[in-house]
């Protein structure tokens, strides 16, 4: 079973256009994500999800199969994750 992910009680975010900004409220510190990081962050928004999951999400908008952004995402999340914005979840 893949790993779920959910967004952390230490940010609060906006998005506008394709991007969104985030600011972990206890670091203070802002974060922006491209067009791709907010189709992701836009995901977790509504749930809790694994990278495969997400990986087929990007699929859907993009030129790209799901095993291709795979470990593009599963970066992004880890990233998300060492900042403190997402968690892990089992």
């Amino acid at each position: 079973m893949s790993t779920k992910y959910k967004l952390s009680d230490q940010q609060v975010s906006t998005s506008f256009s394709e991007e969104s900004v985030i600011l972990n409220h206890t670091k203070g510190t802002y974060y922006n994500l491209n067009e791709v990081g907010t189709l992701i962050w836009n995901v977790l928004q509504k749930q809790e999800a694994d990278a495969p999951f997400l990986a087929e999400k990007v699929a859907e908008e993009y030129d790209v199969s799901a095993h291709e952004c795979l470990p593009d995402i599963q970066s992004v999340l880890d990233d998300l994750v060492n900042e403190q914005l997402v968690e892990k979840i089992q």
